[in-house]
């Protein structure tokens, strides 16, 4: 009998609170596809929502994850537009994606390009569309334009990085000293956030401030980011990843939500807080249509994700021991047999 293996949070807490557990696998019904997981993404959202920080986290036991691709194994009688041995993607609201195999509605997938690669097309769905939004849909980068990216190293770092290039902007990028090779390669300039202060920095070699800012720490760090705005320059928080040091969801959540209301800094610089989820369910088409885009550029090769680690889908404990440490650089990747 075949079984779907899945990824629990039993509890809030460290990595020890993972568990696999495995149930039957049922048929598909209806619009329904069954897809046989290749590659899950990990996200430091999934880090979050283990630990309970994440706003709005969902009660244990639950399965963490966002994006998943594989292949087609079943299909419901209605569905008309896939059949078996499809390669397709599925995008989730941060919840479902550890598992060897999930089920979708025939609307929900995207079909994968037949010469993409599994771990660079699931580097697409969280990572490189939430990185594509921010510069096209929020702040609306031109050739040019100066941008400051905060954890350039990380896997939206990357993106970010990588589809700045692509529009001709002039990045800015904070990392550990370690990780700097990575991101002067996509022509960016670095700058040490532990040694520097990236407010000073940029105050000498950028005087006239930054046209887009991409925060995803929060906390004091989206206060000083906001220093560095041009006049017109537009602020983007896309994270909190200051409560795994300091605050609470609470905390977040209340700071998410004033910045929300108020849609501007303190000296009326726009702002705008994105969330991929909230985006998705508000403007689905613009989700599909972003991927289909980054898609068509991963089959050109002209996108070229970062991917850190490939690890086994049952180590998914290791996963995330990497990627709360410092040594990881891009999109880590759970890969199933």
């Amino acid at each position: 009998m075949m079984v779907n293996s899945r990824v629990l949070v039993t509890r809030y807490g460290g990595t020890e609170v993972l568990q696999i557990t495995e149930e039957p696998l049922r048929k598909t019904r209806g619009n329904e596809v069954r897809i046989k997981v290749e590659c899950s993404g990990v996200a430091l959202a999934d880090l979050m929502r283990r630990e309970g920080f994440y706003p709005g986290s969902p009660q244990p036991p639950f399965t963490p994850g966002y994006d998943a691709v594989g292949i087609i194994d079943d299909c419901g009688e209605d569905v008309m537009q896939y059949a078996i041995g499809d390669r397709v993607a599925v995008f989730f609201n941060g919840v479902g994606g550890y598992a060897s195999f999930m089920y979708a509605q025939e609307d929900e997938v995207i079909p994968v390009p037949d010469s993409v690669e599994p771990a660079n097309a699931v580097s697409i769905l969280l990572n490189y569309v939430t990185a594509y939004q921010m510069l096209h849909r929020f702040a609306k980068v031109s050739k040019g334009d100066r941008v400051l990216i905060h954890g350039a190293s990380g896997g939206v770092g990357t993106a970010l990085l990588e589809l700045g290039r692509l529009a001709q902007l002039q990045m800015y990028g904070t990392a550990s000293a370690n990780k700097h090779p990575i991101v002067v390669s996509y022509g960016a300039t670095a700058i040490d956030y532990r040694r520097e202060d990236f407010v000073e920095v940029l105050a000498h070699q950028a005087p006239d401030g930054m046209n887009a800012v991409f925060d995803p720490i929060g906390g004091k760090n989206w206060d000083r980011s906001m220093q560095t705005l041009h006049r017109s320059g537009t602020f983007i928080g896309y994270g909190y990843t200051s409560v795994f040091e300091e605050g609470s969801a609470t905390d977040w959540s209340v700071r998410w939500r004033t910045l929300t209301e108020a849609k501007t800094t303190e000296t009326g610089n726009p702002v705008h807080l994105y969330s991929v989820t909230a985006l998705k369910q508000e403007k689905p088409e613009w989700f599909l249509e972003d991927v289909r885009h980054l898609f068509s550029l991963l089959e050109k090769g002209e996108l070229r994700p970062l991917i850190s680690h490939r690890i086994p889908f049952r180590e998914v404990a290791v996963a995330h021991e990497l990627l709360a440490g410092t040594q990881t650089a891009g999109k880590i990747v759970l890969v199933h047999p």
